[in-house]
């Protein structure tokens, strides 16, 4: 299944209330809405065992005048919307369950003939999934995206990100370069004119692309090249997490720290292309390189929003030998990343990045049968932790359980040549 969310340059952190699915997950019961045009289709999520567990109660409609009775007989948590409706197209009818449900989740299934979908669902979406799709993949899907909203949802978590109203995406640059996220048609040369305008960006990114690590001879000098040899996502995730790091102001006492953390980011996402000697799967290490560039921007936001008490408690977790996200959660109500995952959600980055960042010391909560994003960031922040230290805060702890039953050592972060 392809994954993915929309641009929301549009909203800020008013949009991520407490309301509607919130209520109902504190009974423990998650309500779904599945419409679609195809019968075979609902009549397998209707039979579905896994949809007949407790917690769930699963609603099917063959039609967007169906779905609209359905929403206002009882609420929906979770809506799921195909294609191939009688009465409706898919983007429509998603524009009205918004307005009818603002807060609660929404799905879209589309098939290779619908794809031209995708680019006109721009804030109406949490998900994009490809058909076909099982029951037991969408039941996945579900879960994943509702306990990621739970945790980046909380009153604690968005008042921290409010304090930030300078990653507030209403203000330009950042808007155009997070549009280009999600836009199917952008090329390297468009990405290239946006990043262009960012000094400090551009500077960041030709000194990463000139290390010995990615094979250069040191004569990289155009954004042009970095990108032929980088790629676009990892050049657009590092261009950022560079202008994010601008744009906080943060006062001259903490610049230290915030170069410590990005170059922390850089480390993982070496680590992260180096695992490729234990998993295969070229484009899922290639996803985990430049989402591990973005993994600890929530620590920028702690560090502008909490100023020097932030700065202690990371001294406290090398005192204590204590992993700061810990402490973090003792002392601020979260840890930084969630607030990571909620601000990478309101901006409207892909829901892979949200929901990889927001459990990377937790994957366990998402993970899946196999290696997945939130697994290979853990293991990936692990390793660069292990083989390069971060000397102003203490790091994280090997989930060993999950790593055996992926198959890795536990001593497997010094096994990299």
């Amino acid at each position: 299944m392809n994954n993915g969310s929309e641009a929301r340059s549009d909203l800020d952190a008013s949009d991520f209330g407490l309301g509607g699915f919130m209520s109902s997950v504190g009974k423990k019961v998650v309500s779904v809405l599945v419409v679609d045009g195809d019968h075979r289709f609902l009549d397998s999520i209707r039979s579905a065992p896994v949809f007949h567990q407790p917690g769930w109660v699963v609603r099917i409609a063959p039609s967007a005048d169906a779905a609209e009775s359905a929403v206002k007989e009882a609420r929906a948590d979770v809506f799921v919307v195909g294609g191939s409706l009688p009465d409706s197209d898919a983007v429509s009818l998603l524009k009205k369950l918004k307005e009818l449900s603002p807060n609660s989740l929404r799905f879209l299934l589309y098939s290779d003939a619908e794809k031209d979908v995708l680019s006109k669902t721009q804030g109406l979406t949490h998900r994009k999934i490809q058909k076909p799709a099982t029951a037991g993949e969408l039941s996945l899907a579900i879960r994943q995206v509702l306990v990621t909203h739970l945790r980046i949802r909380r009153p604690e978590v968005a008042s921290i990100v409010r304090d930030t109203k300078q990653l507030h995406v209403n203000t330009q640059p950042m808007q155009e370069l997070l549009r280009t996220a999600e836009d199917p048609e952008c090329e390297l040369e468009d990405l290239a004119r946006i990043v262009s305008q960012h000094p400090t960006a551009v500077a960041t990114i030709l000194q990463v692309v000139n290390t010995a690590f990615y094979g250069t001879l040191g004569d990289v000098d155009t954004i042009e090249e970095a990108l032929q040899i980088l790629g676009m996502d990892f050049v657009r995730n590092l261009a950022i997490t560079e202008l994010a790091k601008k744009q906080l102001r943060l006062s001259p006492g903490l610049h230290e720290l915030a170069n410590a953390i990005l170059q922390h980011s850089i480390e993982t996402s070496q680590y992260g292309l180096r695992m490729k000697s234990m998993v295969k799967n070229v484009r899922l290490i290639q996803q985990l390189s430049s989402i591990a560039l973005l993994h600890d921007l929530g620590k920028l936001v702690l560090l502008a929003s909490k100023g020097n008490d932030y700065a202690d408690l990371m001294g406290q977790s090398v005192d204590s030998n204590t992993p700061c996200w810990m402490l973090e959660r003792e002392n601020y109500g979260c840890d930084h990343a969630a607030v990571g995952g909620f601000l990478f959600a309101m901006w409207g980055l892909p829901e892979v990045i949200v929901r990889s960042v927001t459990w990377h010391h937790q994957p366990e909560k998402v993970a899946e049968d196999g290696f997945c994003s939130t697994s290979l960031l853990h293991f990936a922040n692990y390793a660069a932790h292990c083989n390069s230290g971060v000397s102003c805060y203490c790091g994280d702890r090997l989930n060993e359980e999950l790593a055996e039953r992926l198959g890795l050592s536990p001593e497997f972060a010094y096994e990299f040549e």
